[in-house]
């Protein structure tokens, strides 16, 4: 986020509004003592002419504009003087204007420096110690709401009374002309515009006030009671009153994700089950490919988070913290999916909300680093540091496999238990831990890990004797029997879990499937695209027939007046054969702009691009991105792929368009004045659009026929 737009949005905008209610309040003051003089002068000057109109009637006095009589001449006095109440009424409004624009513009500024100032300090006490930091954390999430609604009311106010006091100020003593009524009319609509911006504001009052409440964690899968589940929750309890932790009030077991636990509101689906307070989740397929000690190791790190320090850390500041970036998510797609008007209102509010997160994310990270570390060792002291560390890394030698086995056994509709159809695919394969597999960060929805790498050296275990256990060969009967024993009805829970993830799975390849066919739809057919233009061809080579004659009358000088040349003969040739030259070029490239105009430079077809002087049309299935470039006309940027052969080119006739072909950088290049289909000029970037639409048809057509396939 960078910090001083942020300065500039909430702090020096406002300061400069109030700035400029200051100028205001005094061209007010101004403009009061200017009426006060005018009606002094209108007194003066109207008695001498009622005197000379009592005396001679018909006479006549010398304005500007021409001679006018004295009876005129009050008239119009008069005139101006009944006009001064209603300017005086107006002043006073300006004076009353003036000092709200100059504090609410300095409201705004001080609850923008007061919220960056405090988000700031918040962000540096959370390192002092996770306690701190939930205190810090809850406060600010609790008042960052208001500041923003306020924030934004007070700007929104005071533009507007920046703008209604400017329209008030055009009117003046007199005839008010057109363009001064226009003005005004303008300058009051948009106050309008920003008073009914308010209302709209209001209106998001209660979304954006509840902008930072927790909002529900959705899990996918079937929460188990202690009377379906009953060694599995034993197992747990006992695991819980060695560690001295609360035990959890609810466990969901999945096909998906990993180990965790969290004390947000949760919402199992796809039965949309609310769940509060303590929720332990468990991946069912790990329950049989980890051992008794591994999975103890596992739990026991899950259940460490609700024992001890840690217990008000993940009880009271990960779900608001955990609410906060769902939320932040959820305003991000509401901007998305809102009108112009509301997306401008809440961007401020987003971008604070940003602010306000990335200066607690290092604390959070650090102490969510030092958390994980002495869950490990809690679970270590359950089960041994060997238990512990193996756990670690088999988790992440079968997460690929595991994810692999479960994508295709979801392809068969009528398989009926997916845990047994994964565990045969894994009976006997070779398990390999990953090149990567120290780096890798355990998955979880709502926290930070260190890597697996930090956390095997923590626990002082030799890689090699880890990664031992880690990779031995899954046993599908032994899998299968260990998690039927955790279960009253396994075959029930199976089977449920099987058609809710298959049913997923459907839903979502007919989304995707869809969107594919949408999108193969998209660019049927060819199209053509030219440079246009003749005419700008027609005015270059018009433009070159003047040089070309003054270059012809310059070299014929010499032979048709001798006499009257000052300098040499070859002076003369030299310049009209300058004059030439530019002349011809002009020409040359006038004829040539004119001739290619119309002629096609690039035929979008459904798999190929087709150029002139390539010899064969390039597939699109060769091209990795296409860009646009303005450097002395458009540059089309034609990437190929790194294996896709270099095309090969041919001459063509002139005024043909071509493509220069970049053999380093693997680019194919068309360089044209602008853009045309059917003899119409187009915007670059809809060019662009439909170069990427056939691009992308090819390729939405290519993954549908490989899925036929």
């Amino acid at each position: 986020m960078n910090a001083l737009k942020l300065i500039c949005l909430l702090v020096v905008f406002p300061m400069l509004l109030a700035a400029l209610g200051g100028w205001e309040l005094q061209r007010a003051d101004r403009a009061a003592t200017a009426l006060v003089e005018l009606r002094l002068n209108l007194a003066n000057y109207k008695q001498p002419l009622q005197a000379v109109a009592a005396r001679q009637p018909a006479s006549a006095i010398p304005p500007p504009e021409g001679l006018i009589t004295v009876q005129e001449a009050i008239a119009r006095v008069e005139k101006t003087e009944a006009e001064l109440p209603t300017a005086h009424r107006i002043n006073r409004v300006l004076h009353a204007l003036a000092p709200w624009v100059i504090g609410l513009g300095s409201l705004a500024a001080l609850i923008g420096l007061a919220a960056l100032a405090g988000t700031h300090w918040a962000g540096h006490r959370a390192q002092q110690s996770r306690q701190t930091l939930l205190q810090v954390f809850s406060l600010g999430s609790r008042l960052l709401p208001y500041v923003l609604v306020s924030h934004v009311v007070a700007m929104a106010a005071t533009v507007a009374l920046v703008l209604l006091f400017e329209g008030l100020a055009l009117w003046h003593v007199g005839r008010l002309g057109s363009g001064e009524m226009k003005l005004m009319g303008i300058l009051g609509v948009v106050a309008a515009f920003c008073l009914y911006s308010i209302w709209l504001l209001l209106k998001q009052l209660r979304p954006m006030l509840a902008m930072f409440e927790p909002t529900p964690l959705e899990m996918f899968g079937q929460r188990v009671t202690p009377e379906q589940a009953p060694g599995l929750w034993r197992h747990v309890d006992e695991l819980a009153a060695k560690l001295g932790a609360l035990p959890p009030e609810h466990i969901v077991v999945s096909l998906t994700q990993g180990f965790y636990v969290t004390s947000s509101d949760a919402l199992v689906m796809p039965a949309e089950t609310p769940l509060r307070g303590r929720t332990l989740h468990l991946p069912l397929l790990y329950l049989g490919l980890l051992d008794r000690e591994e999975i103890g190791a596992v739990i026991g790190h899950e259940l460490a988070h609700f024992a001890g320090d840690d217990t008000a850390y993940s009880l009271r500041f990960l779900p608001i913290y955990d609410g906060v970036h769902r939320s932040l998510c959820g305003l991000l797609e509401t901007m998305a999916a809102s009108d112009p008007i509301q997306g401008r209102l809440m961007r401020p509010s987003f971008m604070l909300g940003e602010f306000f997160m990335q200066r607690f994310d290092h604390a959070v990270n650090h102490w969510s680093r030092e958390r994980e570390l002495l869950a490990d060792a809690a679970g270590a002291r359950l089960v041994g540091n060997g238990a512990a560390a193996s756990a670690l890394l088999r988790v992440s030698v079968l997460q690929a496999p595991i994810d692999d086995a479960l994508m295709t056994a979801c392809e068969n509709a009528a398989e009926r238990d997916l845990p047994a159809a994964v565990l045969n695919a894994l009976q006997g394969a070779e398990l390999h831990l990953p090149a990567e597999a120290l780096d890798i960060h355990q998955p979880h929805p709502t926290d930070s890990h260190p890597s697996n790498g930090e956390r095997l050296q923590a626990l002082h275990v030799p890689l090699e004797d880890a990664m031992h256990s880690a990779t031995r060969a899954v046993d599908a009967d032994a899998a299968n029997g260990q998690i039927d024993a955790c279960f009253n009805a396994p075959h029930t829970l199976r089977e449920q879990l099987t058609q809710d993830l298959i049913a997923v799975a459907a839903s979502e390849d007919s989304a995707h499937t869809h969107l594919l066919e949408t999108l193969a739809a998209s660019a049927a057919g060819e199209r053509e695209l030219h440079e246009g233009g003749p005419w700008r061809g027609t005015l270059m080579a018009l433009s070159g027939l003047p040089f070309v004659l003054a270059g012809l009358f310059a070299i014929s000088r010499p032979w048709l007046a001798p006499e009257r040349m000052k300098g040499t003969p070859l002076s003369a040739l030299g310049a009209g054969a300058c004059l030439g030259m530019i002349g011809l070029a002009l020409l040359w490239l006038g004829i040539r702009r004119f001739k290619r105009a119309p002629q096609t430079a690039l035929r979008l077809t459904p798999e190929h691009f087709v150029f002139n002087n390539l010899a064969q049309p390039l597939p699109i299935a060769h091209i990795d991105e296409i860009t646009l470039q303005f450097v002395q006309g458009i540059w089309v940027t034609i990437q190929l792929t790194p294996e896709a052969p270099l095309p090969e080119t041919r001459k063509t006739a002139f005024g043909v368009p071509g493509v220069r072909v970049n053999k380093k950088k693997r680019q194919v290049l068309l360089l044209m004045a602008q853009l045309c289909i059917d003899g119409k000029k187009i915007e670059p970037y809809e060019g662009l659009s439909v170069m990427l639409d056939y691009k992308n048809a090819a390729l939405a057509r290519s993954i549908l026929q490989h899925r036929e396939d």
